[in-house]
């Protein structure tokens, strides 16, 4: 007798469980309206004297608002399903936040509607569902827009200047000759192309745009002196 409500993945055929195994990743759908939930369970967890098994049996996920609609609606109207099993809690915490990932749970939205297609309100347990999109123009602008104040103020260009030179990147790039051979071979290979070229160039005519008179003859100063040295170097080889 089978004393639980899990069916295999894409079927409507009882699971038979291994619980050798660590525990599985599932899925539940609401079948009215085919909104889901993917997340994972340990079929033992710890106990006062060592581990008990878990309340697999009976569970019906941890999303607050999948709950309250079972209990609404009823468990007959929701389809429980486990995806796969994993022997480890690795593998499970790597597989619940793949599935995650793979059906986009955070933006998916039911069809024909604006509604989520996923009561999951996060993945892997600590990424929430976003509040704006990077692919909304407007939220770019916003984001660009705070860039370039940041960028505006001396002070805040200087500790961030001195934060990047105390880097570990910074300081491997300064010891690593062929670490630095690669990076200045990977920025030759960008800087040969002419589309790379003209957006470099716009968005640093855009950043002087907010750049005081003073910081602007400092860069052209800088440039110019870099330019001198390598005119150097280039007449030294010959």
């Amino acid at each position: 007798m089978v004393d639980h409500h899990w069916l295999k993945f894409g079927s409507d055929k009882t699971f038979h469980a291994d619980t050798y195994k660590f525990g599985f990743v599932y899925i539940i759908t609401n079948l009215q309206t085919t909104k889901a939930y993917i997340g994972c369970k340990q079929y033992m967890i710890k106990a006062k004297f060592g581990e008990k098994e878990s309340n697999w049996r009976v569970y019906t996920g941890s999303s607050k608002w999948l709950n309250e609609d079972i209990e609404k609606l009823g468990k007959k109207h929701f389809k429980f399903e486990i995806i796969a099993e994993y022997k480890n809690r690795r593998s499970l915490r790597y597989y619940e936040l793949y599935y995650q990932m793979k059906y986009n749970v955070l933006a998916s939205t039911l069809e024909g509607t604006d509604e989520p297609a996923y009561y999951n309100s996060r993945v892997g347990g600590k990424f929430y569902r976003p509040v704006e999109s990077y692919e909304d123009p407007e939220y770019r602008r916003k984001q660009s827009e705070s860039s370039n104040k940041r960028w505006s103020d001396p002070e805040k260009r200087k500790k961030i200047s001195e934060s990047l030179k105390n880097s570990e990147a910074f300081q491997k790039s300064r010891k690593d000759p062929e670490y630095r051979r690669k990076q200045s071979e990977a920025m030759k290979k960008r800087c040969e192309d002419p589309e790379y070229r003209k957006k470099l160039s716009e968005a640093a005519q855009k950043r002087t745009v907010n750049y005081d008179t003073e910081y602007r003859k400092k860069l052209s100063e800088a440039a110019k002196k870099g330019w001198v040295k390598r005119k150097r170097k280039k007449n030294a080889r010959r």
